[in-house]
């Protein structure tokens, strides 16, 4: 299962779609299994570091393979951010070979006739950009890899829709950038379905594939309330429903009136349904779809997602009744009930990421045992260049949390700050504890400045404090760990001389959590469970944080992880072999050793 390690990398690639005149080590071996895999119909599982050049790889690997079989090439991102590395790399490959692509996001982050109240091509109205120049626009996109803000541009000046000339575009591209939804997504036909072509013969790539288990579960749960079912009522074009949808609403409250917190049984809300409207929650959800179409508002999309998914995943979804409210949930526990049948249906997929640890969990939790390959690649980077250490003695446990250990890991921090040059970034496990370490910093002398992330800040807020790390230097930026810095914000340039990772970042306690290792308990076992439900999440949320500070092979970071958890079982067990602390025994010592000049 293991990818070995290679002495040399070859000069060139040999013939196909890789971009780039020479191949990085342990690229070349990641691009000889992608093909291997593809060409045989196996799913690739690759854990890829940082800076092994992973888009490059899967855009050539899958795109030759699409060609071969006369298919398309769906690369699937999680976040928006993540779609401009691939446009790049496809305007690289397109210099060895014509190749058509089009870059699509959610249709209203591509709408120009946005209003306050909506879509107008949701909403009832009519939209000036819905017109025949959409044909031309589309052929406008294929003739060379635009970003997205690009296309809508291209499709401002010309005067039509970008999202209806990029899906004209799908019928004819080489290869589409998309979101996860375009194809795990039972709301409508996504672009798997929109290629023109059989989706047998469809390669698939999953970016960041670590967040794609979180993704499926969020995308298939659902709550239902009066509110929803209030706004669903107001629609228009759900006159023809609204009595039904008041049935729906006394069978909650008739639920209500016995209590909150109890498990629900599918029949208990099906029967009830056929017994007021003659049908169950999936046949009243298959009317209100037809009746509504492609432009169904977004006030009834969560009840009809409630509808749709209430009873479909049988055991695989736990239901239950929430207060106050009330309202009724549906949580997806068993994600492999919706990617394996996409999985088993595609001709091949390359799932990838830095943090695909391990890979043999995501193969399990998504249903792919039986038909993929895992494997591990080493980092790119030099071993010496990255000081990994544990400091023990502090912890984010919630049984540890209060002012002393808070000024315990603020007076951690402040050693990191004096003792690293340059800037660095802090992650915490929550907004919460960042304030309360915060506070307990403001007394002790810290020689960089602080910026911290907080929930109102934007994008571009977020990328000027970057700019100003870049323009200034010596700062701290702390940040909650699992946010956008850190995940979606590349330091390029060695911006960050250390990355601190405060804690252990373990889902706090929840009915959902609970809820989740109860049926992996069950499933498998309860140390699996622990395992898959926490510390691996966990340890996965780390490697991206960690993952900050060395971007390419001449920087150069210290990686000080504050919680003794890391050296001990089973957490120690869990980490990935090239992600093993050493335990720090004179932090500031340990620091400027590595710092110092040779």
């Amino acid at each position: 299962m293991e990818a070995s390690e290679t002495a040399s990398a070859p000069d060139h690639p040999g013939d196909g779609l890789f971009p780039y005149e020479r191949i990085r080590p342990g690229q070349d071996r990641f691009l000889e299994d992608a093909r291997n895999c593809l060409a045989s119909r196996t799913h690739l599982l690759a854990h890829a570091p940082t800076g092994l050049g992973k888009t490059a790889v899967s855009l050539a690997a899958g795109m030759e393979r699409a060609s071969e079989e006369g298919g398309c090439l769906l690369f699937l991102t999680s976040k928006q951010s993540q779609h401009h590395a691939a446009v790049e790399a496809l305007r690289h490959i397109r210099r060895r070979r014509r190749v058509t692509a089009v870059d699509m996001v959610a249709r209203e982050d591509m709408c120009l006739a946005m209003r306050k109240e909506g879509m107008p091509c949701l909403e009832g109205g009519q939209c000036y950009f819905r017109n025949r120049l959409v044909e031309e626009a589309a052929a406008r996109l294929l003739q060379y890899p635009l970003h997205v803000q690009e296309a809508k541009r291209l499709c401002l000046r010309l005067g039509t829709c970008p999202y209806l000339a990029s899906q004209r575009a799908l019928g004819s591209a080489d290869c589409a950038v998309c979101d996860y939804n375009q194809a795990f997504s039972m709301a409508g036909e996504g672009a798997l379905r929109r290629t023109g072509r059989p989706v047998g013969r469809t390669v698939m790539v999953v970016d960041e594939a670590h967040n794609l288990p979180a993704r499926i579960s969020e995308g298939h749960s659902f709550a239902l309330g009066e509110r929803e079912l209030a706004l669903a009522m107001g629609e228009p074009r759900m006159r023809m429903f609204r009595d039904d949808l008041e049935a729906v609403r006394q069978v909650l409250l008739g639920m209500a009136s016995k209590g909150n917190g109890r498990q629900v049984e599918a029949w208990e809300l099906d029967e009830a349904l056929e017994e007021r409207c003659g049908t169950g929650c999936a046949g009243l959800a298959g009317e209100m779809l037809r009746e509504m179409g492609e432009s169904g508002s977004r006030r009834c999309s969560e009840v009809v997602g409630f509808l749709r998914n209430w009873s479909c995943f049988g055991a695989g979804s736990a239901r239950f009744l929430e207060g106050p409210g009330p309202r009724l949930r549906t949580l997806l526990l068993d994600v492999s009930l919706v990617s394996a049948p996409v999985l088993e249906e595609v001709h091949g997929a390359l799932l990838m990421s830095g943090t695909l640890h391990p890979p043999e969990m995501f193969a399990e939790v998504l249903g792919l045992e039986d038909r993929c390959a895992c494997r591990r690649y080493a980092s790119p980077f030099p071993p010496e260049n990255r000081a990994l250490l544990a400091v023990t003695g502090v912890s984010s446990r919630f049984q540890s949390r209060g002012e002393e250990m808070y000024q315990s890991i603020s007076r951690r921090i402040a050693q990191v700050a004096q003792a690293a040059p340059g800037n660095m970034a802090v992650f915490f496990p929550s907004y919460e504890f960042m304030s309360a370490v915060t506070r307990q910093l403001r007394s002790l002398p810290m020689p960089k400045q602080v910026m911290a992330d907080s929930r109102e800040l934007g994008k571009n807020e977020r990328d000027a404090m970057v700019q100003e790390m870049r323009r200034e230097g010596e700062r701290a930026l702390f940040a909650p760990i699992g946010g956008s810095f850190a995940e979606g914000v590349d330091f390029r340039d060695n911006l960050l001389s250390a990355v601190v990772v405060v804690g252990l970042p373990i889902p706090p306690p929840s009915e959902d959590l609970e809820r989740r290792m109860r049926w992996l308990g069950d499933r498998h076992s309860p140390a699996k469970a622990r395992l898959y439900a926490q510390i691996y999440p966990s340890i996965s949320k780390v490697l991206q944080a960690a993952g900050r500070a060395i971007r390419s092979e001449g920087d150069r970071a210290a990686v000080v992880l504050l919680d003794d958890r890391y050296l001990l079982r089973p957490v120690a067990d869990a980490l990935p072999e090239d992600f093993r602390p050493v335990r720090s025994r004179g932090l500031t010592a340990e620091l400027e050793a590595f710092f110092s000049p040779t």
